[in-house]
């Protein structure tokens, strides 16, 4: 069936391969001073190309550590055991996870042999 049997409104606009209503440009351009000057104001990239996950991405307290952190800290009140209370807080708030990273930062895989 070609496009002249069918209802014109069945056919589209543009629908002829080779033909287009945006004209091309036959030399690339060039950038202008501004483009220049604009590149050089913007900060350096710190992010790894999606908004969120840069290099801070997860390093808190997640849901889960902020309710568990909550169930220690209420269970260690309930029980009166101060240490319990102080674990539940820090679990809460992200420090515990901060130590535990900063533990991890300290080995050194490569000093034990394989």
């Amino acid at each position: 069936m070609s496009s002249s049997d069918a209802h014109p409104s069945a056919v589209g606009t543009n629908t002829q391969p080779g033909t287009s209503t945006v004209p091309s440009t036959d030399a690339p351009t060039q950038p202008t001073s501004e483009s220049t000057t604009k590149d050089s104001q913007v900060p350096p990239q710190r992010h790894a190309g999606a908004v969120g996950l840069g290099p801070a991405y997860k390093q808190g307290a997640g849901f889960g550590d902020k309710l568990g952190g909550l169930q220690e800290e209420i269970k260690g009140k309930i029980t009166r055991n101060p240490e319990l209370v102080e674990h539940g807080r820090e679990r809460r708030t992200g420090i515990l996870k901060k130590k535990e990273q900063e533990q991890q930062d300290e080995e050194d895989p490569f000093a034990k042999p394989s």
